[in-house]
């Protein structure tokens, strides 16, 4: 059996209108899906963005609840040490404490002289003069001692001298210490500082 086939001719209309439908076809894709695909691109970077920064937001969050829990105990902790800190009241309680500690430490106190109050900032200030006649690794336990009963002070000058004499032993001591004192209760809410 013979099978005829028919000669596949080629017109330039035909190729005309292959280029009409590859022009359409270029012209809908420029017009309608190119635009479209920017777009979906760029929802696609946004949708990442916020996505990133609600994660960045709940670290944020969580940090930020820390911050208030710590602040919180800070707090609390800053009240209680505001509880214990000596008042303007104390000070005669204070001076009484020193002289106890120096003769626990085995020192000879000669003479206490407190100078009187100044203003340093939320602090009254007041420096007080020792001389006592003791050794030295007494008066290391001695300042060793006050400074872990009383934190609220601080030496401001020493002096350790030879006792005179060829048989003589201990050292002539002199320090000023400085205490620092709260403000009253009353004098603090009458609009002072605390």
């Amino acid at each position: 059996m013979i099978v005829a086939k028919k000669p596949c001719r080629i017109y330039d209309v035909d190729l005309i209108g292959l280029a009409a439908v590859i022009a359409l076809g270029l012209a809908a894709w420029w017009l309608a899906i190119a635009p479209w695909q920017g777009l979906w691109d760029e929802y696609r970077m946004i949708a990442d963005k916020r996505i990133a920064t609600e994660l960045k937001l709940g670290e944020d969050i969580l940090a930020w609840e820390a911050a208030q829990q710590k602040l919180a105990e800070l707090e609390q902790m800053v009240l209680g040490q505001l509880e214990k800190a000596p008042r303007v009241k104390s000070f005669a309680q204070l001076l009484r404490e020193v002289t106890a500690v120096a003769e626990e430490a085995e020192l000879e106190l000669i003479s206490v002289a407190p100078h009187s109050m100044t203003v340093a900032g939320a602090y009254q200030v007041s420096d007080i003069e020792v001389a006592a006649r003791g050794r030295s690794h007494d008066f290391i336990r001695f300042l060793d001692r006050l400074a872990q009963e009383n934190p609220y002070q601080s030496l401001q000058a020493c002096t350790i001298g030879r006792r005179g004499g060829r048989g003589a032993t201990g050292c002539d001591l002199t320090w000023t210490t400085r205490l620092y004192l709260l403000p009253d209760a009353t004098e603090s809410s009458a609009g002072g500082p605390l």
